[in-house]
Order: structure tokens, then C-alpha cells, then sequence
């Protein structure tokens, strides 16, 4: 068991827990009333989010994983369970550097010094930590939200690892499913919803996959008593999320400085995770159903969707090639890739269209292409985003409680009113 404290430099503190055993493997970090916990167990990598929701999370997170566990068990000096090819890094003067690539892992680079003889960094897909001494380290895997880290203390745990179970929730439902109206606003959808008994119009974004984000200058905003955390966030707990009859709570919500116009809040995981999440562009409506008790539609196509982190990922084909797509995000392009997913797929012309997509046995329509660089991770598993203006073509049924969409091409390519 290792026992870290973490601090980060505009202010905020919180700890975190390594442990392990035998082929089990958790971290776990606490700050401001929260704690995550994510990990390996039974050859599946889970993620326990600030919420207590606890679900079995993607590929590219298990491999993540994987390294992680590879790394701080020092495996690369005792057992190498992993069996891990090793080839030489990057050297200079002052360091020499080794690559692992640990089964069923991501590439590990670890850089040591000549002259002190100790590790200087360890850098791998969505790891990066670098150390100033044995115990005292930057932690940067976050870019966002680097953090400075002190090991407190190694050794043997005080009692036995407990298994973790899949579950946990915070939503209430009603009698039935609930749907509301939306309509679109810049390159998004909002909807009415209330957060503690706030109206507010939320912004439907899958890339807040932690607490709902309330804009710091609407009513909401000043109805919770938030607090500073370690990841540089404002956040308070106990507040509900109501999308008409469904309630969602008590959740961890964020303040924030700035909301796209049009919405006072953004939602993402507190609904993905928990509901099954229809879009019906042609009677713009937002629906909430009980994956419990949801019945598949007859007449949609099916497509692969995945879980990085209560983040739904559309898993898109060209060809031979397959692309990891966040779904549902307010973007200017209908597809936008990482340079390197679109040079994998063939799609390197600049302002062409990206065409002969398929999303499981759907055929998308050919979208709007943008190529950004420094902003996705596709040696982790990240290629891209997935915009509404292509989501909006189809009716859909977001089905990530058990990992599959639903697609029905709209007729005429129906959209929503635009909000004023």
C-alpha cells in the first residue's frame, strides 16, 4: 500500500491510496467531500466516480491501468508478471532511458539519471509523473490540473483488499420515461431542467464527465455552499438534478466561469451514466428512460458504445480502421480528429468531407471533417469528437448503461428550433 498526499499550486489539497494484490490493483483519490477510486479486478478495469457510481470501464482505461499497476509495483525490478519487452529510450549527457511495453499495457517510458542514479520521470499514455526526489514528485497525467505529490508512506496493508461491486446510483424515477423539449444553441442542444429547485437550461455535453457544471452568475450557481479541490475545481455536494420528472441526487456540481450562451449549466456523465439518453430531432425532444425497464426500439440500427470514464464513445469503422469518438459534444465540425486518427483512416485532405463511415451498421452521412492537433490522446485510445450536427441527422437512444446506441436516419434531415 502506498499513502500520497497531493497539493496543487493555485490551492486545494487531498490524498490518495495505491494498493494492490496479486492481479487486483486500485487508486483512489479524495479531496473537498469526494473520492474516486478506480482500478483492475477480474481482468476488467472499473472506475467509482464522485458520485459512487461504480461501472466497468474501457479498453484503453485497462491498459492505462495496466501500466500504472506494471509501474508502481516496481515490476521492472522484481517479477515481471507482464512479461514486458524493453527497449532503450532517449538519452543525453545527463540521462539514460528505458521503454516498457508491459502485456496487455501502454508503453512505458522510464528516464534515470547518469550521475545520481535514480528515476527521473515516468511517462506513459495519460501517465506522466516526474520526481524530485524518492518521495517528492509532479504529478501531471491531469494536463489540466498538475499536482504536486508527496509519498507519505510504503508498506503492507492493515487488512485484506476488498472486492468492488458494480453499482451504486442517484437517480429516482418516475412511473415512466420523462422527455422534455430542447433546442439548439451555437453547436449544442439545451433543455429546462432545475438543479435545487433552480430552473435552469442545461447544456447537453459528454465532455463534462464529472460534476454538472453550473455557470457562476445564474441563480443555481449561488444556491450551494462550494469549497476549493485538489483538482482546481469549485465544487459543492447535495443539490439534485430534476429533468422533469427524474431526479438525479444528491450530486457534486462545479461553478465555473464560463457556459456556452444559452445555458446556465452543462450535463454529461450524471445522465449517461445512469439513463438511457433519446434525441428525437424531428419532435425535439430529450428523453430519460429506466434502462431497467427500456424496451429496444424495433426499425434503428445498432451501434458500438463505449464507456471512457462515464464519457459515451462511439466506436466508428473506414474500412479496415476504427475510430474512438466522444459522442455528443458541442462542436463546430460534425467529425473532429487528432491528426493521427485522420491520417489512419485515410482522411488527411484539408476542408474534405469524411465519407463511408459506418457506426455499427449505420451509414453516417459524410461529415463535415476538422483536424486539430494537441487536443486528443490516440495512443490512449482518443481520437476525436463526435458534433451534434451529426447526431441530429439521426433519431437516437444513447444506451451506455449497456453499451450500445440506436439510430434511426430522420427523414429530410429534420432539426430543432434554434434558441433565442
Amino acid at each position: 500500500m502506498i499513502r500520497l498526499s497531493y497539493t496543487r499550486a493555485g490551492g486545494g489539497s487531498g490524498d490518495g491510496q495505491i494498493q494492490w494484490d496479486r492481479w487486483r490493483y486500485r487508486e483512489t483519490l479524495s479531496s473537498a467531500g469526494w473520492k474516486t477510486a478506480w482500478g483492475i479486478q477480474g481482468g476488467k478495469a472499473y472506475y467509482s466516480d464522485e458520485d459512487g457510481v461504480t461501472r466497468v470501464a474501457s479498453e484503453p482505461a485497462l491498459a492505462e491501468l495496466t501500466t500504472r499497476s506494471y509501474f508502481w509495483r516496481r515490476a521492472y525490478l522484481f517479477a515481471d508478471l507482464e512479461r514486458a519487452r524493453l527497449d532503450l529510450g532517449p538519452s543525453d549527457e545527463g540521462t539514460v532511458s528505458v521503454r516498457l511495453t508491459p502485456r496487455g499495457g501502454n508503453p512505458l517510458v522510464l528516464t534515470f539519471s547518469r550521475h545520481a542514479e535514480r528515476l527521473l520521470a515516468a511517462r506513459s499514455p495519460r501517465f506522466d509523473l516526474v520526481f524530485e526526489s524518492a518521495t517528492r514528485l509532479t504529478d501531471a497525467s491531469r494536463r489540466d490540473s498538475p499536482l504536486q505529490a508527496e509519498i507519505r508512506s510504503m508498506g503492507l496493508p492493515t487488512r485484506t483488499m476488498e472486492d468492488t461491486s458494480e453499482g451504486g446510483g442517484t437517480v429516482h424515477w418516475p412511473d415512466a420515461g420523462e422527455q422534455v423539449a430542447f433546442q439548439k444553441a451555437g453547436h449544442g442542444i439545451v433543455f429546462p431542467a432545475r438543479i435545487a429547485g433552480r430552473p435552469v437550461r442545461i447544456l447537453l455535453d459528454a465532455e463534462v464527465d464529472g460534476p454538472v457544471r453550473v455557470r457562476r452568475d445564474r441563480a443555481a450557481g449561488a444556491a450551494l455552499a462550494f469549497a476549493p479541490d485538489v483538482l482546481g475545481r469549485e465544487v459543492a455536494r447535495g443539490g439534485t438534478l430534476e429533468v422533469g420528472a427524474v431526479s438525479f441526487g444528491p450530486l457534486l456540481f462545479q461553478r465555473v466561469d464560463s457556459i456556452p450562451e444559452g445555458a446556465d449549466a452543462a450535463a454529461g456523465a450524471a445522465l449517461f451514466r445512469e439513463a438511457v439518453v433519446e434525441l428525437d430531432p424531428g419532435a425535439s425532444h430529450l428523453a430519460l428512460h429506466d434502462p431497467a425497464k427500456w424496451v429496444i426500439p424495433e426499425g434503428y440500427f445498432r451501434g458500438l458504445l463505449d464507456d471512457d470514464g462515464d464519457r459515451p464513445v462511439a466506436i466508428l469503422r473506414k474500412g479496415r480502421e476504427t475510430l474512438r469518438v466522444l459522442a455528443a459534444v458541442p462542436s463546430r465540425a460534425a467529425l473532429l480528429l487528432a491528426p493521427e486518427a485522420a491520417a489512419r483512416a485515410g482522411l488527411v485532405s484539408p476542408g474534405a468531407l469524411a465519407s463511408d463511415l459506418r457506426w455499427g451498421a449505420a451509414g453516417l452521412p459524410s461529415l463535415a471533417l476538422s483536424v486539430e492537433g494537441g487536443r486528443f490522446d490516440p495512443d490512449w485510445g482518443e481520437d476525436g469528437r463526435l458534433g451534434f450536427d451529426a447526431l441530429l441527422r439521426f433519431h437516437v437512444f444513447f444506451d451506455m448503461p449497456h453499451r450500445w446506441t440506436y439510430l434511426k436516419p430522420i427523414a429530410g434531415g429534420l432539426t430543432p428550433p434554434t434558441s433565442r
